[in-house]
């Protein structure tokens, strides 16, 4: 094989690599845009549902956007240590008879140690975690976050998972989805106005929050369909729900 022949291969190899890569991004867009044709959702919802298929249907893609999160933050505990001592509360409902019985832990932590710790663990996760099956949208489901997001907007958005009628997510979701057989619930807030994707980031690191739950719901392989809302800015941040839920 003389010069010329050499580089043309070579060449030619380039463009069938490129060419592969391109045939399979757009594959993975169509298999990740089930949201497409509901078009009762707003155009960022059904946003949001293809970034979390994105995520779902490659975990180590995401990769990317958290390695430098990670490279940052151990720069910033480098320079400045621990960080400030904070804490979070997590609410715990129980029903006992007809009453309903809230219970609240507070986890103390120091800020800077706890988001490194979640950025590491995340990264672990991410290169562990195999691709998932990408979730469908559901009216119902939709019915159910939308009715929690306007009761806390009554409430300026201090009712948690739990409606102002006592309701917990499962309650909400198998109203409007009687076959339901599991349900999650995320809830985010941030200002400024964020890109579905940098919502899906806020909610995987998951930095002050016990357990990991709202990464946890994102990648969990039991969820089957999924619904998102939002209705833009309330109480100084913009608002979103994520319900998730199993059915057959």
């Amino acid at each position: 094989m003389n010069y010329v022949q050499e580089h043309f291969m070579k060449a030619l190899f380039i463009l069938f690599s490129v060419l592969f890569l391109f045939q399979s991004n757009v594959q993975l867009t169509g298999l990740t845009h089930t949201a497409g044709n509901s078009t009762y959702m707003k155009p960022e919802e059904r946003e949001m549902i293809d970034e979390i298929n994105r995520l779902r249907s490659n975990p180590a893609s995401y990769l990317v956007y958290i390695e430098p999160l990670l490279k940052e933050q151990e720069n910033i505990e480098k320079n400045f240590g621990k960080g400030s001592r904070e804490y979070s509360l997590s609410y715990r409902t129980e029903k006992r008879g007809n009453d309903q019985i809230v219970s609240i832990d507070t986890n103390w932590y120091y800020s800077n140690e706890e988001k490194l710790n979640a950025l590491r663990t995340l990264v672990d996760e991410l290169k562990k975690t195999k691709p998932l099956r990408v979730l469908k949208p559901d009216p119902g489901i939709y019915k159910a976050a939308r009715q929690h997001a306007l009761d806390q907007e009554a409430h300026q958005w201090t009712l948690l998972h739990t409606g102002s009628d006592g309701s917990e997510p499962s309650d909400r979701i198998k109203k409007f989805v009687p076959s339901i057989m599991a349900t999650g619930e995320n809830i985010a807030g941030t200002y400024p106005k964020p890109t579905p994707r940098e919502v899906v980031i806020q909610l995987l690191v998951d930095d002050g929050i016990p357990g990991y739950g709202h990464r946890q719901n994102l990648l969990s392989p039991i969820w089957t369909h999924i619904a998102c809302f939002t209705d833009g800015l309330h109480d100084g941040m913009y608002r979103w729900i994520q319900d998730f839920g199993e059915k057959n």
